[in-house]
This record gives structure tokens, C-alpha cells and sequence, in this order.
């Protein structure tokens, strides 16, 4: 049997809430992504089946092997129906040949960063969460974003709730 593949919480130095959560807050990503031993690979605005949102892929040595990661955050949360500026959420990444050669400089990268932020900070402001969006909210963060859209629909389907104020 081989030695098994070093983990990310263990190369990144998660707490236990934010392997819980699989988030970690702003400033430590930016601590993270500050950190010496951290390579930033790519920061990418894109968006994925919950909104668009800053993609900034990282990784660390480990042993023989770089551990990567992608956060994801500074953006708008479609279904919460708010802006994400207080956390980032991760998830384990493996880069191809490319990619894995490809770094960008941490000055450019926290300069991306802190200008997305700044970009976002006035909607972030203004913004207001309908009755559906606090519920999907709370349903997320007690199950998982694909669970809280199943059982949105399902109360839907119920005639329980149909998202209106």
C-alpha cells in the first residue's frame, strides 16, 4: 500500500470550522494566499450554477507533490440573492501540466482581489434578501447549496412556500 496524499487541511493548516465548512473568512484567505509557501496559479472571474465569482487557484508543497486549491468567493451568490464578500469558499483541485507551471505574482494577484472587492463593496451594500433567499440561506448552510435547492423545490412542489415575501 502507498503513502496516501497529503491532505489539504493538513498542508493549508485549516481549523476545524473551516474544514467543517469547506470556507474560510476574508482576511485569511488573503493570509493564505500572502503566505510564502502559497503559489497562486490563476485568478479568474467565472461563474458557476450559483452566480459569477473571483476563482483563485492556489497550491503547496507537500511532500514530493503540490496540494491545490481553488477559493471562491467576491461575487453574488444567485440563490442566497446576496453578495459574497466576507468569505471564501474551497475545493481541492488538481492541476494538469499546464496550469501547475503557470504562477501569477501575488502582487498582481491581491491587486486583482482587493479591486474585485472594491468593485462588488457598493451592490454589497444595497442589496436585500427576499423571504426565499434567507431561506435558501439557512437551508444551505444546514445542508449543502445542491440540498437547500432540492428542498426549495420539494416546499415548492408542497405548496409550502412559494418564495414570495
Amino acid at each position: 500500500m502507498g503513502k496516501e496524499r497529503p491532505q489539504p487541511n493538513e498542508v493549508f493548516g485549516f481549523t476545524e470550522h473551516e474544514k467543517l465548512w469547506d470556507r474560510v473568512s476574508h482576511p485569511r484567505f488573503m493570509a493564505l494566499v500572502e503566505n510564502e509557501q502559497t503559489h497562486v496559479h490563476s485568478v479568474e472571474l467565472s461563474s458557476n450554477m450559483y452566480g459569477e465569482f473571483l476563482f483563485v487557484t492556489v497550491s503547496r508543497a507537500a511532500d514530493h507533490e503540490r496540494v491545490s486549491l481553488t477559493f471562491y468567493g467576491a461575487g453574488y451568490h444567485e440563490h442566497r440573492e446576496r453578495w459574497i464578500t466576507d468569505s471564501w469558499a474551497w475545493y481541492e483541485t488538481t492541476l494538469d501540466g499546464d496550469k501547475a507551471q503557470q504562477t501569477v505574482e501575488k502582487a498582481q494577484a491581491i491587486q486583482q482581489i482587493e479591486e474585485r472587492q472594491a468593485e462588488i463593496a457598493p451592490y454589497a451594500k444595497e442589496l436585500r434578501q427576499t423571504a426565499r433567499g434567507k431561506l435558501f440561506e439557512m437551508l444551505a448552510d444546514l445542508t449543502d447549496e445542491d440540498g437547500a435547492m432540492s428542498e426549495l423545490e420539494d416546499l415548492g412542489d408542497l405548496g409550502w412556500f412559494d418564495g414570495e415575501e
